[in-house]
């Protein structure tokens, strides 16, 4: 798996409808998908918190207080996005946010 930086992850984003999808590798493992959120939320400040697995999925609320998204990891359909939370908040807030400082 590739390192997780926050210039790859800018290279790997793009904004489509109200999400922001990283077209990364997804992680193979239950414990390598808790160390790359890990690392994720690491890079750029956040908490997780209310994670939920499913048999093909998982998400989890990350947050710094305030700013707030949605992070879905989904093997079926193989691929990992971010949505934004809050009614005043969209893809570009998120991806302004994340990367406006790199």
């Amino acid at each position: 798996m590739q390192q997780l930086t926050i210039q790859n992850l800018k290279a790997l984003s793009k904004i489509n409808g109200q999400a922001l999808f990283i077209d990364t590798p997804l992680p193979s493992t239950p414990l390598k998908t808790q160390q790359w959120e890990q690392t994720f939320c690491t890079l750029f400040d956040l908490t997780a918190t209310n994670q939920e697995w499913g048999a093909d999925r998982h998400q989890v609320t990350l947050s710094n207080g305030s700013f707030s998204c949605m992070l879905f990891i989904e093997w079926l359909c193989e691929a990992i996005w971010l949505e934004p939370i809050g009614s005043n908040e969209n893809a570009q807030d998120l991806y302004d946010y994340l990367f406006d400082e790199t």
